[in-house]
C-alpha cells in the first residue's frame, strides 16, 4: 500500500487500530486470549530465522558457483574440463543440499 503523504499514513494507522479495538471489545476474553496465542506461534524465533537465512546463503552460493564452473568452461583458460565440471558439480550439490535442509529445518 503506498501513501503520497505521512498524513495519509496516519490516517490509516489510525483507522486500523480503530477497527482493531472495535474487535476486540465484541469478543469474549477468552476469544482475545486465543487470538493473542496465535500471533504468538507464527512469530519465529532467532534460530529459525538464522536457519533460514543461512539456507538462502547457501542456495545464492551454489547459483555463482555453478555460473563460476560455466564461465570457467567458456573462458578455455588451460582447466581440464572433466576436473571442472566435476568438482564444480559437487560444489553445487553440495550447497544446494545444505542450503534446502537448513531452510526445510527453520520451518519446523
Amino acid at each position: 500500500m503506498r501513501f503520497d503523504s505521512a498524513s495519509e499514513y496516519q490516517k490509516k494507522k489510525k483507522k486500523i487500530m480503530t477497527t482493531k479495538r472495535e474487535k476486540s471489545k465484541t469478543q469474549t476474553p477468552q476469544q482475545n486470549r486465543q487470538h493473542e496465542v496465535i500471533e504468538v506461534e507464527q512469530k519465529p524465533n532467532s534460530n529459525q530465522s538464522i536457519a533460514l537465512e543461512a539456507g538462502k546463503f547457501c542456495l545464492d552460493i551454489a547459483k555463482l558457483v555453478f555460473g563460476g564452473v560455466i564461465l570457467a568452461g567458456i573462458m578455455q583458460q588451460g582447466i581440464e574440463f572433466n576436473s571442472l565440471f566435476i568438482t564444480g558439480l559437487s560444489v553445487v550439490l553440495l550447497f544446494v543440499v545444505f542450503g534446502f535442509y537448513l531452510i526445510k529445518k527453520s520451518k519446523h
